[in-house]
């Protein structure tokens, strides 16, 4: 029995060119998810720094609320203004202020702090931190924090203001109008005692 080959014309299979189509469309599906996988990971990023700059401003608000007595302490001329060790007036650069300032007394370790010495340690704590992880100043990028008592009376309540800068590196302008990659995000918190 003779063996037939089959024609050309009869023989089922992909052309270069269709495995080239199937290629292009399949690699566009890949870029796209890419592009969802790099998106996620900022917004991700960026819920998080939230989260720590929203966790620091709770705890050091906490650590006022515990040394209360230095928090209210005023001056005693005749038009008192308050003098807490916890202030600060301007914003405050943590990396800068870290860099520049050493810790003269730690609370944790000496038991006899003083109420301002111990307003001093927190200030430390929440701007330089604890650790490798913690404090402004290695969890949010460009961190600066401003602690004032709006009304010249820390009883009445207190300011506390942390603004730090994100990545924003998926849009032509920033919502800050510049063009820079880099957006500034703000907390500004009131509180009373």
């Amino acid at each position: 029995m003779p063996i037939r080959l089959a024609s050309r014309r009869q023989q089922s299979g992909l052309s270069l060119i269709e495995v080239l189509i199937a290629t292009v469309v399949l690699s566009t599906g890949l870029l796209g998810l890419a592009g969802l996988q790099i998106a996620g990971m900022k917004t991700t990023h960026n819920s998080y720094q939230m989260q720590q700059a929203t966790w620091i401003v709770h705890e050091l608000l906490e650590k006022m609320r515990a040394n209360r007595t230095e928090v209210f302490r005023m001056s005693s001329d005749s038009t008192p203004v308050p003098q807490s060790g916890y202030l600060l007036a301007n914003l405050t650069n943590a990396a800068t202020y870290c860099a520049n300032t050493s810790l003269a007394k730690n609370c944790a370790v000496d038991t006899d702090c003083t109420n301002a010495q111990l307003a001093t340690y927190d200030l430390h704590q929440t701007l330089c931190g604890y650790g490798s992880s913690t404090g402004i100043s290695n969890v949010l990028i460009g961190g600066q924090l401003q602690v004032t008592c709006p009304t010249g009376n820390c009883s009445n309540g207190v300011t506390v203001t942390l603004q730090w800068d994100e990545r924003n590196a998926t849009r032509q302008a920033d919502f800050d109008g510049g063009t820079d990659g880099i957006e500034t995000f703000t907390i500004n918190l009131n509180a009373v005692l």
